[in-house]
C-alpha cells in the first residue's frame, strides 16, 4: 500500500527518535515483516539522517533504540500520536 500524502506528512516531522528537527528521512518499520519485505507506507516513523541510517541508528547497531529504550513499534506509537495531536 502506498500513500504518498502521509509519507510527505512525515517526512516534515521531527526526528521521534532523538527530537532533531525536521525534515527527517521516512522509515519503514520492519517489526513483524520478513527479510524482504517493506511494511506499508502507513506505517512509517520521521528519523533524522544519524538515527536511521548512522553507525547507532536503526540500520546501524541499533544502539539509539537501546539507549533510549525504545523499540520501532514504540516510535510508531509516538509517531501516531504526534500526528492525532496535530489534526
Amino acid at each position: 500500500i502506498t500513500n504518498k500524502a502521509h509519507v510527505e506528512r512525515i517526512k516534515r516531522m521531527d526526528c521521534c527518535l532523538c527530537g532533531a528537527t525536521g525534515p527527517s528521512d521516512c522509515h519503514h518499520i520492519r517489526e513483524g515483516q520478513g527479510m524482504s519485505q517493506r511494511a506499508s507506507d502507513v506505517l512509517v516513523i520521521p528519523l533524522c539522517k544519524s538515527c536511521h541510517q548512522g553507525k547507532a541508528g536503526i540500520h546501524g547497531d541499533r544502539s539509539m533504540l537501546r539507549i533510549f529504550k525504545v523499540e520501532e513499534l514504540d516510535l510508531l506509537a509516538i509517531t501516531l500520536e504526534k500526528l492525532l495531536k496535530a489534526a
